[in-house]
């Protein structure tokens, strides 16, 4: 069973959670090709790395593109019942320059509905609104259709909302899991003047939903009525399952500077995979007890009489299987393959550099002679299964390829950890930490290494071998 976690010990909001989902492998690529399905004017997306108390995380931004863009901290998705006026109100040093669009819950309905996004992504994206308009009806003691958002209902948390549904029905997760909420304390300003945080919106959707929340020392809003309407609406539980292998992990940035790394972190949880390697541990115990029993007197004193380096092996083999080593993984991929004799090495090159952003595991460019004599080029798309659709899309758009060849094949590698190690002069290598018949292998990325070579100016096999060297030692 596949499940998502998101630990929102910083609030959510629709920005934050956005943005962790695409850490978590959704290409930015597929999400701004599926958002145009909206038909939706007026914006654009820009998705960036940036570090939240030096925590490096995903940020996603909807810049609107006529109006002027606020400095807020989360997206705020406070509304209002009718269009009398309403006086802007600031937050701390700042104006609310640019007017909102204003649309009713009716419109928005009828507005996702009539998009080309499929009935799966529909569905999420209206029953988050019907959590919110339901909340604020019952704030502002209305009726559901006569609540009119003005924010919710703008460019930007249209965008918000439809990409989370997007990110969420590519990744397609079985169920979705959500620690307690924490949030801030004081006071936001909104169309509404002065109201408390958390806001009331907030508070009736995990009145009505039962979500638990928690309310921290903090000042300043952690949750918008987006970020809750997405728990409220998708999350079916809140509680973690006994136990469970975490396969990935998304960091999401907030946009307001809180003491603590304002971050959304999104978890992949696999229970099937624990359940697995359960079973085989419980297997080879049962194994070792009955094949211990079998041993006659000598070979016991033979086994006392093992080696020093032998006795430090199986101490190390124990310790990484104790971590969720197991030698040697295996999974399946996708491969497509196309043959190209009219394609420059300079736009070959540009196609590898997208494909590999966009997730491919490996983008390979080999020489060949296809008939008549043509000299020209296999290239050769590695993937996982679930991002085929969106490599086809960019291997079409950025070769001369109309057409290739697909087929599915077993992969197996080394089981890997990642762990750091810092140099004597405070530069940190990340190094990938391999295991195979209880051999250790130590291999630094090469992106650290190559910084701290232009740095120091020394050569690369140097660097290289010294992050190595300490890696082992640090592991004995």
């Amino acid at each position: 069973m596949r499940e998502l976690y998101l630990e929102c010990y910083s609030g959510i909001s629709g920005d934050m959670t956005v943005a962790a989902l695409l850490d978590l492998g959704v290409p930015g690529e597929y999400l701004m090709k599926e958002l145009e399905k909206l038909h939706l004017d007026g914006y654009e997306i820009k998705i960036s790395r940036t570090k939240k108390n030096q925590i490096t995380a995903t940020d996603f931004d909807v810049i609107l593109k006529d109006e002027h863009k606020e400095e807020h901290g989360h997206e705020h998705a406070h509304t209002h019942v009718n269009d009398e006026d309403v006086k802007e109100c600031h937050e701390q040093e700042h104006s609310h320059e640019h007017t909102h669009v204003h649309n009713s819950y009716r419109e928005i309905k009828e507005f996702i509905l009539a998009s080309e996004l499929s009935d799966k992504v529909k569905e999420m994206i209206l029953k988050i609104f019907q959590v919110i308009a339901e909340a604020e009806a019952q704030v502002h003691g209305t009726a559901v259709d006569e609540v009119h958002f003005h924010e919710v209902g703008a460019v930007d948390s249209i965008v918000d909302i439809s990409a989370a549904a997007i990110c969420l029905d590519y990744l397609g997760f079985d169920s979705i899991v959500t620690s307690e909420i924490w949030e801030g304390k004081g006071h936001v300003w909104c169309q509404h003047g002065r109201i408390p945080v958390p806001a009331p919106a907030v508070l009736a959707i995990f009145s009505k939903s039962q979500t638990r929340l928690h309310l921290s020392g903090v000042q300043g809003e952690m949750v918008t009525p987006t970020g809750a309407g997405i728990v409220a609406a998708l999350s079916g539980e809140n509680q973690l399952p006994d136990s469970f292998v975490i396969e990935k992990i998304g960091i999401g940035a907030g946009k307001k500077d809180f003491p603590h790394a304002n971050v959304l972190r999104a978890m992949i949880l696999n229970t099937e995979k624990e359940k697995k390697a359960v079973h085989e541990h419980k297997h080879k115990y049962s194994h070792e007890q009955e094949h211990s029993h079998t041993h006659c007197h000598e070979e016991q004193e033979i086994e006392k009489k093992k080696t020093a380096v032998n006795e430090t092996k199986e101490e190390m083999k124990n310790k990484n299987e104790q971590k969720g080593f197991h030698d040697v993984q295996t999974e399946t991929v996708c491969v497509m393959e196309t043959n190209v004799d009219d394609c420059s090495g300079e736009q070959l090159g540009y196609a590898r550099e997208v494909l590999l952003k966009a997730g491919a595991l490996d983008v390979c460019c080999m020489p060949l002679y296809m008939k008549k004599g043509r000299p020209a080029y296999l290239f050769q798309i590695i993937c996982k299964p679930a991002d085929e659709e969106a490599l086809k899309t960019i291997l079409f758009r950025e070769t001369t390829s109309i057409g290739f060849r697909r087929y599915e094949e077993e992969r197996q590698k080394l089981d890997r950890e990642m762990i750091s190690v810092t140099l004597l002069d405070g530069n940190t290598i990340r190094i990938k930490k391999c295991m195979h018949h209880d051999v250790i292998y130590y291999y630094p990325e090469y992106e650290d290494v190559r910084k701290t070579c232009e740095m120091r100016g020394e050569a690369f096999r140097m660097v290289y071998e010294e992050a190595r060297s300490l890696a082992k030692k640090s592991e004995e």
